[in-house]
């Protein structure tokens, strides 16, 4: 895919390989952080007798003002034209100084930086000769370093002003319309018939107990009627070619069979003969083999499911406006867009592996997940049922819910905590609580964890209301062959004793889970996934919301199990930083990137599995190639190599080798 760059105007300055190295040295006392344990002096004077340097000398504060005009002086007065600062780390200052000699007209790339610091005073502040000595090693080895450092290239690289949102739940319907607001076109893929997600499927969202419906329906008419969102259900990603700034996005759209004349008027689902189970309401009521998942569903236009239909014809003789048509065949589209956020969501965890607590087992009907029991509380239910109320049909006597089924429990593997399970089945058991006071309701939890505003008090209220808590995670759900009566096995560990509780129903609070299909998906992607199974983030706290790979970001749960206020946060963030390449129109990149010497590479492929960002890739000769765009100057090719036949810029085995000749003959001092 042709990508535009632009060569940027770089330094002019010392831009010559075969120029002699003049190198500045100038190490700070960062007040008492370096000076109170290093002594900086000796550190400098040792400097100065180092090979090409022409300057050394140290300063109270070298990030201040006087001391970046220190290191620009050096360079107007010495010819300095590459410099090394023995100060904090390079993520705290480093670009402090590269920007200082890149306004001097020296690549910013000839600037080496020299933790002492945190490698030195801050560790060894019992030992100053240590912290000294292991200074002068760290500073010798950033002058061999710099001396054979290189310049680096910018890149200016025009980017496609679109962007891709795949998913439509709460995630990532806040995410296209927060794109879209900011003058964005954007393409939302969703793979169901309508938009939504779980949010739709809730009877009340904590802690507010507001009406899911209520909050979510404006943004989801907001989104299908947006002028520049493109919406398309019933649809899955098919490939994903490119990089930052431009991919090349092929997209199958499967037929509705019914076309966008539909008035959703219903007489084709009225009529059809054909029922089974809807996947929307958790499969507790029936729909039709031509349908709408929910009456405020959107699209609103119907959608024929083709495995279960009979083809008996009567959805097309029925429908006033003749809008039903089985002819309609699978499209594919092909768009270009400069980033792509990924919101495809949760699943909920299916407990029947979990073999003692029966679920899916016939004669165990009451043992029900948290979100089969929002569906029957929902008003929205299709059950057409106004109460709750088990399989026989009675008001429920007592009702346990057990927590923590599908997470924190290494025998599924699932040992992570979902974060929201607590929530959710404190929100649930006080509503059920109020609806039937006289209902015993019983929830079996390891740990209570409800951490945020608000939710501490929903907690509390809900203990007020009369919810019984016990301490302990059931071992088993046995039915009574006589009465039928279910009952939950459990030990009270904080009183040590051995419970049988009666049970008309029993809800388990099963984990989040990362969604089918997330791994085809992670692959056309080219992102990596957590050990858990979601799409793994960038930095988990300084980057959350980016990918492995750049220009792909990650919203809501598709992440990790989040709430709906967690969610929508992180979707907006996600947004944020998906939209700022494409606003802009342009992304600047360092070529800071490997090469590879096609004489010593034997064409194993290591590299291409080892590259995170997917930045590695064989070309028809069988050989690797570098996407610049794509790679993050990781280095994990590097050491990876065999035959070292890749090396990246400014950190070759040249230069490493002569680093650690600095520090190798110190022996304890580097510990």
């Amino acid at each position: 895919m042709a990508v535009k760059e632009e060569k940027m105007e770089e330094s002019k300055v010392g831009s010559e390989d075969s120029e002699e190295p003049r190198i500045g040295v100038f190490v700070c006392h960062c007040g008492h952080n370096i000076a109170g344990t290093v002594d900086v002096a000796k550190v400098a004077n040792y400097a100065k007798d180092l090979p090409n340097v022409v300057k050394a000398e140290h300063y109270m504060f070298m990030c201040s003002k006087p001391g970046v005009q220190m290191v620009k002086d050096s360079i107007k007065e010495l010819g300095v034209n590459r410099t090394v600062v023995a100060s904090c780390s390079k993520n705290q200052h480093g670009r402090t100084f590269a920007r200082a000699i890149a306004e001097e007209g020296i690549n910013k790339h000839r600037h080496q930086q020299v933790n002492v610091r945190e490698y030195c005073s801050w560790v060894h502040q019992k030992d100053k000769a240590k912290a000294t000595e292991k200074a002068l090693q760290l500073v010798e080895a950033g002058v061999n370093r710099a001396r054979k450092l290189e310049d680096v290239e910018t890149r200016r690289v025009q980017t496609t002003k679109a962007a891709l949102v795949i998913g439509a739940g709460i995630a990532g319907l806040r995410a296209s319309n927060d794109l879209a607001e900011l003058g964005i076109p954007v393409f939302l893929v969703e793979k169901n018939s309508t938009i939504g997600g779980h949010m739709t499927q809730l009877n009340k969202t904590f802690p507010t107990l507001e009406c899911p419906q209520c909050s979510i329906s404006p943004l989801t008419n907001g989104v299908a009627n947006h002028p520049l969102i493109e919406l398309y259900t019933n649809a899955q990603i098919k490939n994903i070619e490119g990089s930052l700034g431009n991919f090349e996005v092929e997209i199958e759209i499967k037929p509705r069979y019914v076309k966008d004349n539909c008035t959703s008027c219903g007489e084709c689902s009225l009529h059809c003969p054909v029922e089974v189970p809807s996947e929307w309401d958790k499969g507790m009521s029936m729909r039709n083999a031509i349908y709408k998942a929910y009456p405020q569903a959107i699209p609103a236009t119907f959608v024929r499911d083709k495995k279960t239909c009979i083809e008996c014809n009567t959805c097309i003789n029925v429908c006033p406006v003749q809008a039903v048509d089985f002819s309609m065949q699978p499209e594919t589209k092909t768009v270009k867009v400069g980033s792509i956020v990924v919101a495809v969501g949760y699943d909920e965890y299916d407990p029947t592996e979990v073999e003692p607590y029966h679920y899916g087992q016939d004669g165990y009907e009451d043992v029900i997940t948290q979100l089969k029991l929002e569906r029957m509380l929902s008003p929205t239910s299709l059950t057409n049922s106004e109460v709750l109320r088990p399989s026989d049909g009675k008001l429920p006597k007592s009702i346990v819910m057990i927590q923590c089924v599908g997470s924190r429990n290494e025998q599924v593997g699932n040992k992570y905590c979902t974060g929201v399970c607590c929530k959710f089945a404190i929100k649930n058991a006080r509503i059920v609580k109020e609806m039937y006071p006289d209902t015993d309701v019983t929830v079996c939890y390891i740990d209570v964890r409800t951490p945020g505003l608000n939710f501490e008090e929903m907690y509390q209220s809900a203990q007020e209301v009369g919810v019984r808590f016990i301490r302990g995670r059931p071992s088993e759900i046995v039915k009574d062959p006589i009465t039928g009566e279910l009952k939950v096995i459990v030990e009270d560990t904080l009183s040590m004793t051995p419970l049988q509780l009666n049970a008309d129903m029993v809800v388990l609070s099963a984990a989040m889970v990362p969604p089918k299909g997330i791994g085809p998906l992670g692959s056309k992607l080219k992102v990596l996934r957590s050990k858990e199974g979601f799409l793994k983030e960038f930095h988990i706290k300084m980057n959350p919301t980016l990918s492995s790979k750049g220009g792909i970001f990650l919203a809501g749960t598709i992440q990790g199990p989040k709430d709906i206020s967690e969610t929508v946060a992180h979707a907006g963030s996600a947004a944020a930083l998906a939209a700022a390449p494409l606003v802009k129109g342009y992304i600047e990149k360092e070529m800071l990137v490997p090469s590879i010497d096609y004489d010593l590479c034997v064409n194993c492929g290591i590299c291409k599995t080892i590259c995170a960002p997917a930045a590695i890739d064989i070309d028809e000769n069988g050989r690797p190639t570098v996407n610049e765009i794509a790679c993050r100057s990781c280095g994990m090719c590097m050491p990876s190599c065999p035959t070292n036949a890749i090396q990246l810029i400014n950190f070759t085995d040249d230069q490493l080798y002569d680093e650690i000749i600095a520090v190798s003959g110190g022996g304890a001092v580097c510990e």
